[in-house]
């Protein structure tokens, strides 16, 4: 006896749907924080205290009370994308 389309599309469905209900289910279970060999073994762990992010020490030599600041300015050539444009260009340093 031949099936109709209908009840096959249906029972193709429903099988479908229930075989996605238990991958997500046993998925969800294993995915549970505190679960699991590694879990174990963190929690077996003694505890250290953590250490914080390195600190790094900046050290600036400020120039002394007769300095002087002193510039270079100049014209430099940059291509872009609409065509090539002539931009200033400066630079500068303390003199004491």
């Amino acid at each position: 006896m031949q099936q109709r389309p209908a009840r096959r599309i249906r029972r193709w469905t429903v099988s479908g749907v229930a075989i996605l209900l238990c991958v997500v289910a046993s998925g969800a279970v294993a995915a549970e924080p505190g679960s699991g060999p590694a879990a174990a073994s963190a929690r077996d762990r003694p505890l250290t205290p953590r250490r914080g992010p390195a600190r790094l020490r900046v050290y600036r030599s400020f120039p002394g009370p007769n300095s002087v600041r002193q510039c270079e300015a100049h014209y430099v050539e940059e291509y872009r994308q609409a065509g090539t444009v002539i931009v200033p260009r400066v630079h500068c340093w303390w003199e004491g």
